[in-house]
């Protein structure tokens, strides 16, 4: 680098003088939050822990911010000591968005920036599990499954994966199963998964 001691020297027949300057060479912060990647997906309840990495000279300082705004103790969030680490202990749906890492020092102000998705895993809903019908009339099974993104559900009667067909009816979401005309073949352990 260029940083050092610079001595100018004057010489004559007299004598010699110098002056001698230290020269300090700042580099403007560069930040890259873990390998650069743009987006993070956290899982309710988990952990979540972002790392920013700041370089440049002098040292900058680091400052977390979310959806533009400086982040606190009542976010949930906890920032290491020196700045580089933001650890939010329990994620939830109200951890998600856009988190800035910003550095700034005498030499300048730099930031990166990570999108955080929030994924609920799938939960369902006990209901009746005991259902009887008469001969010849609908039997509408009903599976109160959610999550985020929303989950896929499939139903089984007993050991085999059923799908719509003749007789059945499943609900675009897949949260009900209609058996119509239900015969006593049709009984048995149904669930939903």
């Amino acid at each position: 680098t260029d940083t050092g001691l610079y001595t100018c020297t004057a010489t004559n027949a007299a004598g010699n003088a110098s002056l001698s300057y230290r020269l300090h060479v700042q580099a403007p912060p560069q930040l890259l939050i873990g390998d650069g990647e743009s987006h993070l997906t956290a899982v309710a309840n988990d952990s979540l822990r972002i790392r920013c990495r700041a370089v440049g000279i002098p040292t900058p300082r680091i400052q977390w911010l979310k959806d533009g705004h400086p982040l606190g103790e009542r976010d949930g969030a906890v920032v290491s000591e020196d700045g580089g680490t933001l650890l939010i202990a329990r994620v939830g749906l109200g951890h998600k968005g856009l988190y800035i890492c910003q550095g700034s020092s005498w030499a300048g102000v730099a930031q990166a920036e990570v999108q955080v998705l929030v994924q609920v895993p799938p939960n369902i809903e006990t209901s009746t599990v005991d259902l009887a019908i008469l001969e010849n009339s609908t039997a509408s099974l009903r599976c109160l499954a959610s999550g985020m993104p929303a989950p896929d559900i499939t139903w089984y009667k007993e050991h085999d994966q059923l799908s719509a067909g003749p007789g059945r009816t499943l609900s675009r979401d897949g949260k009900r199963l209609e058996i119509q005309r239900a015969q006593l073949s049709d009984a048995g352990a149904y669930r939903c998964v």
